[in-house]
This record gives C-alpha cells, sequence and structure tokens, in this order.
C-alpha cells in the first residue's frame, strides 16, 4: 500500500485513493476500507450519528439539531421516533445494561442461537468484547433517548457461493416491543449497509414463520419472502440493491 507524503490519502489495491481529508458528510468507511487504516495506522474515529467510523480530523460540515429536551417540547408536540434513536458500538461499561436487556428468554425465542439460561456476566462481557472485535461482522447498540434498548447487526460472508450477499438481525429489549423502534431502526441500518458496502448486492434476514411483527418490520424495509429457511419453522428473505 502507498500513502501520500502529506498522508492525506492512502491507495486502495484497485489503484483508487482513499482520502483521509475528507468531510464528515462524505459518510462512514466501508468494511475495507477501515481494514486498510488499521492496516495503514491510520487514526480513525467513531461517529455516533452515522453510526460507523470516519477518519480521525475529518472535517464536520454536518449540522446536527440538538437532542429535543422535555421542556422544550411545545405543547401537542413531541420529537418523532427516528429523532430519538442512535447507533453506536457497544461497550463494557454498557454490561449491566447489555446483560438486563438479553437475559430475557422471549428474545431468544425469536432468535437462531439457543438461550444460554442464564447469561452469566462473563458470557455477556464476552458477547460484547466478540461485538466490537471481528471483521466478520459490525454490531450496533441501538439507542432510545442515550440508553441502550437493543441491537443491530450485519454479518458478512454468510453464503460461500455468494460473497456479495451479508445478513442483517437485530433484537429489541421486551420493554421497548410495540414502540415501533424496529420499523424505523430497520429500514435505515439496511439502506446504510448498503449504502456503505458497494460490492455487496442484497441482504438477506431470517425470521420466525409465526414472528408476524418481525416478518413486517422487514417487509417495511424492502425485504421479500424467498424461500423457507433451513432451519424447520423459519422463512428466508432478501432485499435486493436497486440503484435504479
Amino acid at each position: 500500500m502507498t500513502r501520500s507524503a502529506d498522508r492525506s490519502w492512502i491507495a486502495r489495491s484497485d489503484g483508487t485513493g482513499l482520502r483521509l481529508d475528507r468531510r464528515r458528510s462524505d459518510g462512514i468507511l466501508t468494511f475495507e476500507d477501515v481494514a486498510l487504516c488499521k492496516h495503514e495506522g491510520a487514526a480513525m474515529a467513531f461517529d455516533p450519528l452515522q453510526g460507523g467510523w470516519v477518519p480521525a480530523g475529518v472535517e464536520d460540515d454536518l449540522h446536527v439539531a440538538k437532542p429535543v429536551l422535555q421542556n422544550d417540547i411545545r405543547a401537542g408536540s413531541k420529537p418523532s421516533v427516528a429523532d430519538r434513536l442512535q447507533l453506536r458500538s457497544w461497550s463494557q461499561t454498557d454490561l449491566p445494561r447489555y446483560r438486563e436487556l438479553l437475559d430475557d428468554p422471549l428474545i431468544w425465542e425469536n432468535m437462531t442461537e439457543p438461550y444460554p439460561d442464564p447469561l452469566t456476566e462473563e458470557m455477556a462481557s464476552a458477547l460484547i468484547e466478540v461485538s466490537n472485535s471481528s471483521n466478520h461482522h459490525r454490531v450496533f447498540a441501538l439507542l432510545k433517548d442515550g440508553t441502550p434498548v437493543g441491537q443491530l447487526r450485519v454479518l458478512f460472508e454468510v453464503d460461500p457461493d455468494d460473497p456479495q450477499t451479508a445478513e442483517i438481525s437485530y433484537w429489541i429489549g421486551r420493554d421497548y416491543w410495540k414502540q415501533g423502534l424496529a420499523s424505523v431502526a430497520v429500514p435505515s441500518f439496511a439502506a446504510r449497509c448498503l449504502k456503505d458496502h458497494p460490492g455487496l448486492t442484497s441482504l438477506i434476514a431470517r425470521a420466525k414463520d409465526e414472528n408476524t411483527a418481525s416478518l413486517r418490520v422487514l417487509g417495511k424495509a424492502g425485504f421479500v419472502i424467498e424461500r423457507p429457511d433451513q432451519r424447520p419453522g423459519w422463512t428466508l428473505l432478501r432485499k435486493v440493491r436497486d440503484d435504479s
């Protein structure tokens, strides 16, 4: 790899250049560019608004409105659900909250993994560590008003015959069900995954046949039922990139 003399860009393997003196509005780094920056020792910073990594020292040209405080809300109005949601990485400081949310058998009923009854502190800590240490996926805590309420994840290389497909999954804490959080977060997250990873041609997701709420959420995000999943009682859905 080559780095410019003024350290303002890094050459990619395909001959194009990754600019480090970019604007914040240029968006977050792709999975491949994050790996390149790590290899070249280029400093990065996590952008909580956009839910991803940007080169450190980017020009902040995004004019972000301040969060609406309860006593600032005019009579008869309130902030939208979208205004109250953010994404960021999990950290070990989230451990008590993470375990509180996830140590719930009802949540695991709609997940492909078995419930580790109970979810111990050590196990929860290991899950947080794994969520931040693998290039195989990107995992985000979903925040409502600054408090974690769930998780969104994109998993790469899910099909050895189709490396251009990734899988998204999510869960929401039981106390936050039926509040429309997933209906807002999942479509935005799916769109962001395709935007940030131009090499992807489609996203897949899985839902239990009886989980009509999740099937509706995925349908709103542009996923269509493709076929029964290999797991009995589950359905595989797909969202195909549409750049038209």
